[in-house]
C-alpha cells in the first residue's frame, strides 16, 4: 500500500485507535512509560520504541516486527498531540 499522497487511511487509523485503546488500558500498572510525566514522559516512550522498532528490523527478516513496533511509536506520538496540545505546522 503506497498512496502517492500521503494520509491516514482507515486501516492505520483503526490500528492506532485499537492500539491507544491497549495503551490507554495500560494505565495503574505502575509501569513508567504509562504514567502521566508530561511531554518530556511521551518523548522517553517514545525514543525507546523507536530503538525496540530499530532492534525489530535489525533482528528479523521482514519488516511485521518493525512496522509492529512502528504503530506503537505512532500511538504513542499521537496520545502526547492528544494529551498535550497539536500545534499546527508554521508556513
Amino acid at each position: 500500500m503506497n498512496p502517492t499522497h500521503t494520509q491516514l487511511t482507515k486501516e492505520v487509523i483503526d490500528a492506532l485507535n485499537d492500539e491507544l485503546k491497549y495503551q490507554d488500558s495500560m494505565a495503574g500498572t505502575q509501569r513508567a512509560d504509562t504514567m502521566d510525566s508530561g511531554v518530556a514522559g511521551q518523548v522517553v516512550a517514545l525514543s525507546r520504541y523507536a530503538r525496540k522498532a530499530e532492534d525489530a528490523w535489525t533482528d528479523n527478516a521482514g519488516d511485521e516486527a518493525a512496522l509492529d513496533a512502528l504503530r506503537k511509536c505512532a500511538a504513542i506520538a499521537v496520545r502526547a498531540l492528544i494529551k498535550y496540545g497539536c500545534p499546527k505546522r508554521k508556513g
